[in-house]
This record gives structure tokens, sequence and C-alpha cells, in this order.
């Protein structure tokens, strides 16, 4: 589903509910956030394809947990350069080759994409964000009704996750693109909700 000019949202329902959404940024080259799992990727490629969004360039991570980088592999077997956070490493039943080592900012075509290191969930999560649209994509950091990501797993960090989120707050996000469940829309809105979230985080 095209969301923006050049930015796509394929969000799963109930029959890939283990697999995490997935986001697609095409301008001049193709980059793909959180491709998810085996099960969804004929139907991700699909979809695509309907897009009219075929050869993929890189594929880059929020976290490596499995539900959100075990297509890595296919996309990596046709080319595709992976990037994400090295402290991922740590909680990843994978071995990926790290391809990319991002940085602060990553720029595709004439699109400006800011990679904030937001923990808390993972040790090394990211949130991807594109000031243009005012958009976060922010893998399992947040989710509808300001649920937050675990933090009662290998690896997750509740005070962590308390300030990562503090750190969207200061973006005044207008959408937010979670990792699972609906995308949030409205910046009045958002805040509020973060707001909430971090203070019940710090209890």
């Amino acid at each position: 589903m095209k969301l923006f000019d050049r930015v796509y949202a394929y969000t799963w329902g109930k029959a890939f509910r283990d697999s995490s959404n997935c986001y697609i940024i095409a301008d001049e080259e193709l980059l793909v956030i959180d491709p998810g799992r085996f099960k969804s990727y004929t139907n991700l490629r699909g979809l695509m394809r309907n897009d009219g969004l075929k050869d993929v360039n890189y594929v880059f991570n929020t976290h490596l947990h499995r539900d959100h980088c075990e297509s890595n592999i296919l996309f990596a077997e046709g080319g595709a350069l992976l990037g994400f956070d090295p402290r991922e490493m740590a909680v990843s039943q994978y071995q990926f080759n790290l391809d990319i080592r991002l940085g602060k900012v990553f720029v595709i075509g004439n699109t400006e994409i800011e990679i904030l290191r937001t923990p808390g969930h993972s040790p090394g999560s990211l949130t991807f964000y594109i000031p243009e649209y005012s958009a976060a994509i922010t893998g399992d950091l947040i989710f509808e009704n300001g649920v937050p990501g675990r933090f009662d797993i290998y690896g997750g960090d509740k005070k962590e996750l308390a300030k990562s989120i503090e750190k969207l707050r200061v973006l005044e996000v207008e959408y937010i693109l979670p990792g699972h469940g609906r995308i949030m829309q409205g910046r009045e809105g958002i805040d509020a909700m973060l707001e909430t979230t971090a203070e019940v985080l710090l209890l």
C-alpha cells in the first residue's frame, strides 16, 4: 500500500500476526525496512509487484528478532545489502553479514532518513525517521494505544525503553509506523500517548 509519495506500508492482519509490518522507501533505489518472516515473504513480494516494486537494494532492520528479520536471508540472496545496529547480534539467532554500518542519516535518492538509537526492547533497536513526512518507523518501541514494546526479554531494559520513547517525543511525529498493528496518525494524540507511556515506564 502506498502510504506517501515514495513510501509504502505492508501491515499484516491475523494471518501473519507473528510477522512484522514491512515498510519500503522507493526513490531511485529501493530500501526495505523489516521484511518479516519467511511465511509472509511470498505475500510481501506479491504486494510489492502489484505496487511496481522489484529490485531491492537495501534491507535495514529496526532490530533482529526473528519476526522482523528472518526474510533478510532471501533478500540478501537477491543482492540486497543489509544494515542494522551491530549490538543486535547479541540477541539474534541469525549470523547476518553487516554490509552497511548505519550512521545518523541515510539518503536514498532525494529521501533523507534519520536513524535514531532507541534501545529498550532490544539493545540495538533503531527508529527510522523520515522528516519529509514526520513519520517514524519504530519497530517494537511502541504500539497502538501506547502499549510499549516488551522489555522483560533477553536484552530488554525498561529504563532504556522510557528514554527511547522520550527521544520520539522530541521529533513531534505525525505518523508512527509500528512493527505490528495499525499505523498511528495525529501529532497531538501521539504526543499525549508517548508522554503517558513514558511516565508509566518510569514508575
